[in-house]
């Protein structure tokens, strides 16, 4: 079963995360808060896969166990999260 953007984006929205895309000139997106609204942004000239990629890879920062999640959605936001977390440790 494939990932899609859609059961990712609908996660974000379980977790009250305001997703948007945005012409983003020199960033693929990141997650952010302003106030008390939790946001991730993500570029929308990006391709479709890599908008899951970041998109799973910024869920990875919230408490997923109360989401109804898919395994293979589980099991890509734990993917992109760990990736994330290794080149950060290589960066250090």
């Amino acid at each position: 079963m494939k990932v899609t953007l859609t059961e990712l984006e609908d996660a974000a929205k379980a977790l009250e995360v305001n997703v948007t895309y945005e012409d983003l000139k020199t960033s693929k997106g990141g997650s952010c808060r302003v106030m008390e609204t939790r946001r991730i942004i993500i570029n929308k000239h990006l391709h479709a896969n890599e908008k899951i990629n970041i998109l799973a890879r910024e869920l990875g920062r919230f408490d997923l166990r109360s989401l109804d999640l898919s395994d293979p959605a589980r099991k890509k936001i734990q993917q992109e999260s760990d990736q994330a977390a290794e080149t950060l440790k290589l960066s250090a």
